[in-house]
């Protein structure tokens, strides 16, 4: 479907200050908050982001995406000691480094039961506090992309997978039921407040606050 110039919603530039990385291009790492560390860079033909949250020497990669070589060197440069990966969702670009990741670092992969993995689960639910270091992450069941899509909340910082981007939610394959599942998804996400960080699975950041204002915009216009 094209986008007509009444329904664009203005993106972030291609900066640092969003998070800007590339497939092969060095990692970004986003100033400290709280003890908490977060490191960010783009592995695969997908440009798919991968995160590393860390707080008191122990982390969480957020999707084991593609090239484990990749995750694990900047792992290794983060001199942090993973203790999960946690799943946004089952799409086969966000899951092709899993089985690897899991036989170098022997940790349990975090995902929502309504998604299957390709590699062994422990199951995460809504509203699940996941303790890293001297943080808390906070488990979101947010639906629609997939049935069992999760965002995690570390922060002020929302790891968003493909439910939220800059300009829009996630792909439902123009399914008007998946679409009102998303949208009332994202009523939720719009509930924290507006200086909440957005990092998706995919391209730029953006914040809450930059995007609350097309909400309704994408709501009408169905996709």
């Amino acid at each position: 479907m094209s986008e007509r110039r009444d329904q664009e919603t203005p993106h972030p530039p291609a900066t640092g200050d969003f998070g800007f990385v590339h497939p092969g291009g060095p990692a970004h790492e986003y100033p400290a908050d709280g003890g908490m560390r977060v490191v960010k860079f783009s592995v695969g033909s997908y440009d798919n982001n991968v995160y590393l949250i860390a707080s008191d020497g122990d982390a969480l990669i957020v999707d084991g995406a593609a090239e484990p070589e990749r995750i694990l060197s900047e792992v290794e440069r983060l001199g942090a000691r993973v203790t999960a990966i946690v799943q946004t969702h089952n799409h086969f670009d966000h899951t092709g480094a899993l089985a690897s990741l899991v036989e170098a670092l022997k940790v349990p992969v975090l995902a929502h039961p309504a998604d299957r993995m390709p590699v062994r689960t422990e199951l995460v639910e809504d509203g699940e506090r996941l303790a890293l270091g001297s943080v808390e992450v906070l488990a979101l069941h947010t639906p629609g992309h997939t049935p069992g899509s999760m965002c995690f909340l570390a922060g002020t910082h929302l790891f968003s997978g493909d439910t939220l981007f800059p300009g829009g939610p996630g792909n439902t394959d123009g399914n008007r039921d998946r679409f009102r599942e998303i949208m009332r998804s994202l009523d939720r996400l719009f509930e924290l407040p507006d200086e909440t960080r957005v990092s998706p699975g995919h391209g730029l950041d953006t914040t809450i606050g930059r995007e609350r204002p097309y909400l309704e915009l994408w709501r009408t216009r169905g996709w």
